[in-house]
């Protein structure tokens, strides 16, 4: 199964080999952030990148009438804010933390540290971005032939991140209409299509994930 990667962000830290990952998170910061929080704002000079470890958090551009264009919802085991970073740039997007979220800071010194004391890490970050990055590209390719339907089962399922069982995600009709480009309305129809068929289940606050496995049985390719 190969189900892909949240647009306009990667996953590449989840990507990478076990032992790895745990290193390169045990040096890193782990941060609360309250709902509605700004986590970075565009133009910003990017001096670090972040994990998400519980929550959710909303990338987008705020309009000059405050308005937030959603871009991507990132759940658990997605990473944000590593091109910037990396490439030396100032912030592009806003980040905001969608609910109660838990996030691991890694800085330029955390980086620079797990680099000099792993050879290979390096080339397995790197690789791993690459890889993510193009199936990113890929998805928007393939998103293109999707009905609002299955748009919204890749979204739900890549809010889920690795969980399993007793999944709720706490996201609103309204962040999922502006993530897979649709009306509220629209994705209404889609949710109650799908909590007939005991998929999910809407929920005061967000959605229950019911079964994920057959969700995610739905988006083999």
């Amino acid at each position: 199964m190969n189900v892909p990667p949240p647009i306009g962000a990667t996953g590449f830290i989840s990507g990478l080999p076990d032992d790895v990952r745990r290193d390169l998170l045990a040096r890193g910061h782990v941060r609360m952030f309250a709902k509605g929080q700004s986590i970075q704002q565009r133009g910003d000079q990017a001096r670090e990148f972040w994990y998400v470890q519980s929550g959710s958090v909303q990338i987008g551009r705020y309009a000059t009438d405050g308005r937030l264009t959603l871009f991507a919802l990132l759940g658990p085991g997605e990473t944000f804010g590593e091109l910037a970073f990396l490439g030396d740039f100032p912030r592009t997007v806003d980040a905001i933390a969608g609910s109660e979220t838990e996030l691991v800071r890694i800085g330029e010194a955390e980086f620079q540290s797990l680099l000099a004391s792993d050879g290979d890490a390096a080339r397995l970050l790197f690789r791993t971005m690459a890889l993510t990055v193009q199936e990113a590209f890929n998805l928007v390719e393939a998103s293109r032939n999707l009905s609002t339907e299955q748009r919204l089962l890749q979204a739900l399922v890549r809010l889920c991140g690795h969980q399993e069982s007793d999944i709720f995600l706490p996201v609103t009709q309204q962040e999922l209409a502006d993530l897979v480009r649709v009306s509220r309305i629209s994705v209404g129809k889609a949710l109650g299509r799908l909590e007939k068929a005991c998929l999910l289940s809407r929920r005061y606050g967000g959605i229950l994930i019911d079964n994920k496995v057959a969700i995610e049985s739905m988006l083999e390719i």
